[in-house]
């Protein structure tokens, strides 16, 4: 019976190939001077682009996680990983290609919104497929421990990749092109192996095909604020601090590091001091509601501020993972639906706030920041639903 036994992945090796292509995100902020210059695009051509491929991470988010089949979610992840890889080295080569004036703007743009949207629609499925593997591996009293070590190996990733990126970037600036290849390659390699375990079959009419409210209103609440915040971080230096462009550049990626480094340990801290995950979904709202206005009312504590909204932010994101987890039937495709609900609604969440936030910017750089305290604090009692179920679920 021992030898049948089946031993839970460990979360840490699991959260790593999610930590890599997560980090190529702040690879292709950081890239994005030298991408302007390959491609001899302006920012204004370059930007709907990447505003429209943005659109895959919906649509990947709310469909990967639902073809999961127990037994069969490494395979998963290795064709999606495979194919992100191959998007990601076309991209580069589309690039480069570009600059050598091989092709002209049009198919220029074509190939770049292709690529980028191929990258999308597959690096979407990898956070909610692992996420979804987790939690079906491990007993209810310990997801929130899981999911917070999650959350806090992709916070470290989110620092420690930029900055061998920077030392990398001294030498060769073109070397951060290769970690936009080699990463996702790197996260295909380093999947650890699953264990077949016998799916079970739900019938669909007992799954919702739409997001569950209980799940996407408070989550969407939260992410809009957060992409109201962290959208008009350069604008905001610049209009209320009067820095120049290369000192807000400065001090937009040390914040963005300091803030990330105060994310993974506060998250650390939440499992050393077991935090009760319901009660973080009230107070974590609030700290990011305080901290935005805190900003408002005094621009000189910026990063102060920003840092109370991140620290809140990092124990909100396993706190409502659990919630979500909670609120999932005890079935594999169930659960695998309420984390497709919640990576859906993160994602949906922050590109409207992102999406706003430029408008409300020009309007009044405050005004931003406004809203975002407004949606935070709207965030506390739209998830009653979500505390009630981690409730049942510490109960039980």
């Amino acid at each position: 019976m021992s030898q049948n036994k089946i031993v839970p992945v460990s979360p840490i090796l699991l959260t790593l190939p999610v930590a890599m292509v997560g980090s190529t995100q702040s690879l292709f902020v950081i890239a994005l001077p030298i991408i302007l210059i390959l491609t001899d695009l302006r920012i204004s051509q370059l930007s709907p682009i990447l505003g429209l491929s943005a659109l895959a991470f919906l649509i990947g988010g709310y469909t990967w996680p639902r073809r999961i089949v127990p037994g069969r979610r490494r395979q998963l992840l290795k064709r999606l990983l495979i194919t992100a890889t191959i998007s990601q080295a076309l991209f580069v080569a589309t690039m480069f290609a570009s600059a050598h004036e091989m092709i002209g703007v049009i198919m220029l743009m074509g190939m770049l919104f292709i690529t980028r949207f191929t990258f999308g629609l597959t690096v979407s499925g990898i956070y909610p497929i692992v996420q979804t593997w987790l939690v079906s591996e491990h007993p209810a009293h310990l997801r929130f421990i899981v999911l917070t070590q999650m959350s806090a190996v992709i916070s470290a990733g989110r620092v420690l990749v930029p900055l061998i990126t920077a030392g990398l970037i001294i030498y060769r600036p073109e070397m951060v092109f290769a970690l936009l290849i080699g990463l996702p390659l790197a996260a295909w390699t380093l999947l650890p192996p699953e264990y077949a375990q016998q799916a079970n079959t739900l019938p669909a009419s007992i799954v919702s095909r739409w997001p569950q409210a209980i799940i996407a209103i408070p989550t969407t609440l939260i992410h809009m604020s957060l992409g109201l915040t962290e959208f008009i971080i350069g604008p905001y230096l610049t209009a209320e601090w009067g820095t120049t462009l290369e000192d807000t550049l400065i001090y937009t990626a040390l914040l963005l590091a300091c803030i990330a480094a105060c994310m993974m340990l506060a998250q650390f801290a939440s499992i050393r001091f077991c935090l009760d995950p319901s009660m973080l979904m009230t107070w974590s709202p609030l700290g990011m509601a305080l901290g935005a206005t805190l900003i408002t009312i005094c621009p000189s504590v910026l990063p102060a501020g920003l840092i109370l909204v991140s620290i809140s932010l990092a124990l909100l994101l396993p706190a409502s993972a659990a919630g979500a987890a909670a609120c999932g039937k005890p079935h594999a495709h169930a659960q695998a639906h309420a984390s497709a609900d919640l990576y859906t609604a993160r994602i949906l969440g922050h590109l409207l706030g992102v999406t706003f936030a430029g408008p409300l910017f020009e309007s009044t750089s405050n005004l931003p920041l406004f809203i975002a305290a407004a949606l935070a604090l709207t965030a506390i009692p739209t998830s009653t639903g979500l505390r009630r179920a981690l409730a049942v679920d510490k109960e039980s």
